[in-house]
């Protein structure tokens, strides 16, 4: 007989002598899950009758017998947070696919809560709550699971039933791909800009066409009749290779063309649930032009390697990218994936103006904003740590700040530093100033967020 939902309330609330927060009341087999905030901060409570698939997977702190129930109460640690992902579906990632518009977050204090995913509820846009790269966890010491665990909780405890998507990106080596496919990441950013070799852009022509004679003449005939025999429509516009361009392009981009193939095959194939494969080619100093674009969308198609993404670097190609993005979301389009923006908030204000080129088929990553809101209220709240953190990262002063400013970027790229364990303690003083301060850290992530999602 299953427990009727007051019953269970009243338990969990007895057990834990706390409050519940009913967002987070879920049902399971033969119980209910939820937590509950009491003295000692936020437990997360089951209470069961009979078997329950959950009891024995639990991470428990203690139990007892309330109303003829059997109750668990719980720290809100790694091991539970896998249980909730596995058992209350809605509070785990899901894949985003290859349509519609997503905005990813990066929580680099895992202390945004469940602040971002109410601002996303009956919009048509989803949020990606765990953006995390894998130069940021190397540079923090704070590892993927952490990042996704942060999320888990804040979806349970808004009760946000929407779908939220979590992506481990600019993954560079297959170790980080299988943590990250372990940890439940719905989506897998591949990083191949250590495979492009930029040392082609500085050959001559001469010494172009000897190196690349040195393929086989099978493929060599093969790209010929792929690339040079005919122009390409895509959309509006015609792509067309001249025979020196296509050279340059396979010698620059064929190994990481190859190792994006290894990967997906190895990994990304057969996994049991939906994944989305993001693909980043973008280099510091490299501009992606259409002819880049389009031949590797081609060959990974032509290959079977189905990718919901491919990664631009919105601020450092910003001018590229206003000029040719027209072609590049044909591209896109043509091949039947989505463009995802690197450093968006940093470099666009007008999301909507790149989403209406995109037909809507786009990922904002806004990195920087839940650190920018963090700045914010420290401006108001510890006005005297704000000055020590500015003083150690060489900031100017600033009252409010805008991310597409020179002084905007400055601050939002500041975390590198401040963030880093060398830095001392300022992110341990920084979590306590949002703890006591919720509200107002709240608020301006509300503010920021929705400034975004407006033009949408």
């Amino acid at each position: 007989m299953a427990i009727k939902q007051a019953l269970a309330v009243k338990a969990m609330e007895a057990a834990a002598d706390g409050k519940i927060v009913a967002a987070s009341l879920s049902e399971v087999t033969n119980g209910w899950v939820a937590l509950v905030i009491n003295a000692a901060g936020k437990k997360l409570v089951c209470v069961t009758q009979g078997e329950c698939p959950l009891s024995s997977m639990w991470a428990v702190e203690s139990s007892c017998e309330q109303e003829g129930l059997h109750v668990d109460i719980m720290p809100l640690n790694a091991n539970n947070a896998a249980v909730i992902r596995r058992f209350i579906k809605w509070a785990a990632p899901s894949a985003c696919g290859t349509k519609g518009t997503s905005i990813g977050f990066s929580d680099w204090l895992g202390a945004a809560g469940g602040c971002v995913a109410p601002l996303f509820a009956k919009k048509q846009v989803k949020p990606v709550l765990a953006e995390y790269s894998a130069a940021d966890s190397a540079l923090l010491k704070r590892n993927f699971l952490e990042a996704v665990d942060a999320a888990t909780w804040g979806v349970l405890e808004t009760g946000y039933k929407e779908g939220y998507g979590a992506n481990a990106e600019g993954l560079q080596s297959e170790e980080d791909i299988v943590k990250a496919l372990l940890y439940g990441y719905s989506m897998i950013g591949l990083d191949c800009s250590d495979k492009i070799n930029l040392q082609i852009e500085k050959m001559s022509d001469a010494e172009v066409e000897q190196r690349y004679n040195d393929f086989p003449q099978e493929f060599r005939d093969a790209m010929r009749g792929s690339y040079l025999e005919a122009n390409f429509q895509v959309g509006s516009e015609v792509i067309h290779f001249e025979p020196e361009q296509l050279r340059r392009i396979v010698l620059e981009y064929g190994e990481a063309i190859m190792y994006a193939q290894f990967i997906y095959n190895s990994y990304l194939k057969n996994t049991p649930w939906e994944i989305d494969f993001e693909l980043l080619v973008a280099k510091e100093g490299k501009l992606l032009s259409p002819q880049e674009h389009y031949l590797i969308a081609n060959e990974l198609q032509r290959n079977g390697i189905k990718f919901a993404a491919l990664g631009l670097n919105a601020l450092e190609e910003g001018q590229m990218l206003e000029e040719t993005l027209p072609v590049h979301a044909a591209i896109a389009d043509t091949f039947g994936y989505r463009l995802s923006f690197l450093q968006a908030d940093l470099a666009l204000s007008d999301l909507g103006a790149a989403a209406k080129i995109l037909k809507g088929k786009v990922h904002f990553k806004l990195s920087s904003v839940l650190w920018l809101a963090v700045w914010e209220t420290l401006f108001s709240a510890a006005p005297e740590l704000a000055q020590q953190m500015r003083e150690y990262a060489g900031l100017p002063a600033a009252d409010t700040l805008v991310p597409q400013t020179e002084t905007g970027r400055a601050y939002a790229l500041s975390y590198k530093t401040l963030l880093a364990p060398e830095a001392g303690n300022f992110a341990g003083q920084i979590k306590d100033v949002l703890a006591a301060e919720q509200a107002a850290y709240g608020e301006r992530i509300s503010v920021l967020v929705s400034n975004y999602l407006r033009t949408l």
